[in-house]
């Protein structure tokens, strides 16, 4: 492998690939996830869009590509990029450095299929054979792109429960439902012993949604915190203020108005001091605003459908549709949520104009599953009405049976 001039300070979590870049586009690739992690969303695409044609399927900025548009919810679009780069590396491989990137990308492709229209078969194959792979590697070896690996190892599942219940998932013979989420936990914690804190951070949300309680999960947040040492090539500040924001939401799920107002504290330090910060950005408006709603809620006090639609349309302004469709998707459930006392006022016109908007924002983003899913919640027979489709699944875990020693035994 060459040489590659990195960044002073780098935020991808795929440098292995970066041999195949040019110093250019190495400096362009990680400019353009700076700007996605900071839910700059346009200015992220536009970097991507850029690429000279020959650039663009390598498979650093392919994957970096899909995962933005994934991040945005444009998954129609991250289909057709995971398609092109994984026709490039398909006439490439000849061994296991492009094996690795060809693996990710049909990993990728698999779960945009179940988002896209709720097909399930490709998601089965590619656990498959992401299992088969990394049970060759000892988890202390394990690149970042077999970190990758297992964290859509962890992610596919919760993609098959909500798309197909319980019975497929539970008909995977290599995922065992209902068991722990040890495995990443223990892999995310020795990501961090050697320095490698950007891979650690790119586990964190996948491994916090399998914990079996909020205290497990700010303990694992404040871990990935603690472990943000100098010197590093890696963006400390970014990691602070990114930790406090997740660790800010978290008590305001719980109506800890303490510890939101000293995370948030914490988060506006890192993030957006001096005052032209390059992290001056759509991340600490957007997580501050969902985290606000999101106390007022635990402290019984709304928020109602006008305050998460006003956030809606701030969310749709800058680009972020997750965050949109999650904000109608609230919006629409406390207009017809029984326990919603706002429920009993709402007229008919106006639930349904919230419906049409929500509707029409998966269509355009590429998601018949997910318009199918707000469909059934609209009869009110589904009862769960907070969690975004992927998290549905997501507490059950996952953990791989050929692993779990190894896993283990990076504790030592």
């Amino acid at each position: 492998m060459e040489d590659v001039a990195y960044p002073q300070t780098v935020y991808g979590s795929l440098i292995s690939l970066y041999h195949h870049l040019d110093v250019p586009s190495i400096l362009l690739l990680e400019k353009a996830i700076l700007q996605r992690n900071i839910r700059n969303y346009f200015e992220s695409i536009a970097i991507f869009d850029a690429f000279p044609a020959s650039t663009a399927v390598k498979p650093a900025v392919v994957l970096e590509h899909t995962w933005t548009l994934i991040a945005q919810y444009r998954f129609r679009e991250a289909r057709a990029v995971t398609e092109r780069g994984l026709l490039r590396c398909c006439t490439i491989i000849h061994d296991d450095d492009d094996y690795g990137p060809a693996t990710l990308l049909r990993a990728l492709l698999a779960g945009l299929d179940t988002l896209i229209d709720g097909s399930t078969s490709r998601c089965l194959e590619s656990l498959q054979e992401i299992y088969d792979w990394l049970c060759k590697t000892p988890p202390v070896e394990f690149t970042d792109v077999q970190v990758w690996a297992v964290n859509l190892y962890y992610y596919l599942p919760t993609l098959l429960q909500s798309a197909a219940g319980t019975s497929q998932f539970h008909d995977i013979p290599f995922v065992p439902a209902n068991s722990t989420s040890s495995g990443i936990s223990l892999l995310r914690k020795h990501l961090q012993r050697a320095g490698r804190l950007n891979e650690a951070l790119f586990l964190l949300d996948t491994e916090t949604a399998l914990l079996p309680s909020k205290d497990a999960e700010i303990a694992a947040i404040e871990s990935v915190r603690s472990a943000c040492i100098e010197p590093s090539t890696q963006p400390l500040t970014y990691i602070e203020g990114t930790v406090a924001l997740k660790l800010a939401l978290m008590y305001a799920e719980i109506g800890d108005d303490e510890g939101y107002r000293e995370e948030m504290f914490n988060a506006a330090a890192a993030l957006s001091v001096p005052k032209d910060s390059e992290f001056s950005s759509n991340l600490l408006r957007t997580d501050t605003w969902l985290a606000r709603l999101e106390l007022a809620r635990a402290g019984g006090e709304g928020p109602g459908a006008e305050a998460w639609e006003g956030f809606a349309d701030y969310a749709a302004k800058v680009g972020d549709y997750r965050i949109e469709a999650k904000a109608l998707t609230e919006a629409l459930e406390t207009m017809i949520s029984p326990d919603s006392e706002e429920a009993e006022h709402v007229s008919p016109e106006n639930r349904e104009r919230l419906r049409e908007r929500l509707d029409e924002l998966y269509a355009r983003l590429g998601s018949s599953f997910h318009r199918s899913v707000t469909r059934r919640r609209r009869s009110g027979g589904d009862g769960e009405v907070r969690r975004s489709v992927q998290e549905d699944g997501a507490r059950r875990g996952v953990v791989m049976y050929g692993q779990q020693s190894a896993l283990r035994s990076l504790q030592a």
